[in-house]
């Protein structure tokens, strides 16, 4: 995905765990791939299985009717057909195994990116990752809606997590399958080896019923609904209402048959002794049967415990939108949507609120334009540059970002500040304040501040958001967090 010299580790690392998921891995099938290969084969394996029981039978029906020596070859036969079925049911499995085991090494190498040694540390790791993903899309091309495909799932995947947990400090989530092993001094220990630890019991199926909430897009039957039989048809493009209804039903089936059959349970490990192997399968069968209701209810009219990936989700299709209308500046809309479906109660309204708190009105990653202002304060007339780099801002509307550029010049380092809503462009009363500006100067101002600026496009107006990618790749420009603030 990356086709710019120069990127920090950081961005590489992200780069590749997007690729893990829903990239088209070479040398190791990505999870959507690997979910791909299992809908196209599990016809053949059932098949499989199903023609040996069936040859079986057969044989016990023949072997009714002998005896001697005939009986005896029958009985051989059923035992090497016993043998035949073991063996294909053994092989299924391993394929099973080896999904769930890709699917939960990309899980805690996502946390691994997203979360640090606390709450704090935390909010700052997944406002880098999200922002990082959010800057990977140019905001426009041909390819725009394939690539925001891609980064949906790692994105909904650490917003559930954060919502996740402003819940439980909060003490809103009363369920007592999630809350039962809770320890907040554990929390941000994902390598804990218990089986039955927080992360292991909650966190981990949030991600993989995020990750994969829409994995049932990968099915046969579904690439020739949206591509069409040749692939003439574009899968991005604006469906109609019988297909919408018939793309819906079909991703949530098959999306729930890979998550129960595809992926499953994890197996008791030869370390677990004998009397805990029972308590191990039982624990599986209580975290499958909660990520299972997750999508369930996600995919109904259902307040509660499944909005934690619902609410990112409905948020995540507005930022990465696969439209081919798409439009960087509609990425303001996303927690306006929010809002408004909280008003409808199509979601819920307490949920919703810190939803939005957590990411303000302005995505992460936005590219803002504001009025500076001198050492005495006072506003300067002329505008700069800054993207949105935090999350939990105090103000919805006024976000925590990193400006990058300073006297019209771009600056590799700064100093994270608070944007206020009466130099932020966004805002019409903010962009009044310099229409009285010459529009030469704002052309001026303009050429300093592009890249690859193109007077033709430029009518000497003042803008109310800028596109951040190209700065983002630019060697030294990928620094725009810090600790110290």
């Amino acid at each position: 995905m990356l086709d710019k010299n120069y990127n920090f580790s950081y961005t590489i690392s992200v780069d590749r765990l997007v690729n893990a998921i829903s990239g088209n891995e070479e040398e190791k099938p990505s999870l959507y791939q690997q979910a791909a290969n299992y809908f196209k084969q599990e016809p053949v394996n059932k098949q499989k299985l199903q023609l040996i029981k069936t040859e079986m039978q057969q044989v016990l029906s023949a072997k009714k009717e002998q005896s001697g020596k005939e009986a005896l070859k029958l009985e051989a036969n059923v035992e090497q057909l016993k043998r035949k079925y073991n063996h294909e049911l053994r092989v299924q499995k391993e394929s099973r195994i080896t999904r769930l085991n890709d699917a939960v090494s990309m899980c805690l190498n996502l946390l691994s990116l997203s979360e640090g040694e606390n709450f704090e540390d935390t909010q700052l790791k997944s406002a880098k990752f999200l922002t990082t993903l959010v800057l990977f899309s140019p905001g426009k091309g041909k390819k725009l809606a394939e690539l925001h495909h891609k980064l949906k799932p790692a994105y909904k995947a650490v917003l559930s997590l954060r919502v996740l947990d402003k819940l439980v400090l909060d003490g809103v989530v009363k369920n007592a399958y999630m809350m039962k092993n809770y320890d907040p001094e554990k929390r941000f220990e994902p390598e804990g080896s218990d089986y039955i630890c927080y992360t292991q019991a909650v966190i981990l199926p949030i991600m993989l019923a995020a990750v994969f909430q829409d994995v049932g897009l990968q099915h046969p039957d579904l690439v020739e609904l949206l591509e069409g039989k040749k692939g003439e048809k574009d899968r991005f493009r604006l469906l109609e209402k019988d297909e919408r209804e018939k793309m819906l039903r079909l991703n949530y089936e098959y999306t729930i048959d890979y998550l129960q059959n595809g992926l499953g349970c994890q197996q008791a490990s030869d370390k677990i002794i004998q009397e805990d192997v029972s308590a191990f399968d039982e624990s599986e069968k209580q975290k499958l049967k909660f990520q299972l209701g997750l999508v369930l209810d996600a995919n109904s009219s259902k307040l509660g415990t499944s909005e934690i990936i619902k609410i990112p989700q409905i948020y995540t299709s507005v930022v990465f939108s696969t439209k081919r209308d798409y439009q960087r500046k509609s990425l303001t809309t996303a927690s306006i949507l929010i809002e408004q479906l909280a008003i409808k109660k199509v979601i819920s309204g307490p949920i919703a609120k810190v939803f939005v708190d957590i990411v303000g009105q302005f995505p992460l990653g936005y590219g803002f334009v504001y009025i500076p202002k001198d050492m005495r304060g006072e506003e300067l007339e002329l505008y700069e540059y800054a993207i949105v780099s935090g999350l939990n801002p105090k103000l919805v509307d006024e976000p925590i970002c990193r400006p990058v550029t300073k006297n019209l010049m771009f600056l590799t380092h700064g100093k994270t500040m608070v944007m206020e809503k009466n130099i932020n462009l966004h805002f019409p009363v903010a962009r009044k304040k310099l229409m009285k500006i010459d529009p030469k100067r704002l052309v001026e101002i303009m050429q300093k501040l592009s890249y690859d600026f193109k007077p033709s496009e430029s009518a000497g107006s003042v803008p109310d958001y800028w596109e951040p990618h190209n700065y983002f790749f630019v060697e030294g420009n990928q620094n725009l967090w810090s600790r110290g603030g």
